[in-house]
């Protein structure tokens, strides 16, 4: 899958994939090894399979990565409320 598709699947611009290969290389690879090892045949759309793969991405993670992701989701979350 290309940077151009991942991207287009994620709502971001390519460019931000490629700053995340600059400046965050630890996201970067997450992301792309993900998208080479779990081709897209799901629904994006249920939210049980997306939670589900949150929560699986974040039980990979050592504990201060995890605190951290936890920190911006709910930043992300505070807009909707």
């Amino acid at each position: 899958m290309t940077k151009k598709e991942i991207s287009e699947i994620l709502g971001i611009d390519q460019n931000t994939i490629k700053n995340w290969e600059r400046n965050r290389p630890q996201l970067h690879k997450i992301v792309m090894d993900h998208f080479e090892n779990n081709p897209i045949s799901h629904d994006l759309n249920d939210k049980e399979y997306l939670k589900n793969e949150i929560n699986k991405a974040i039980d990979g993670l050592p504990q201060s990565k995890a605190k951290k992701f936890y920190h911006l989701i709910m930043a992300e979350l505070s807009d909707f409320e």
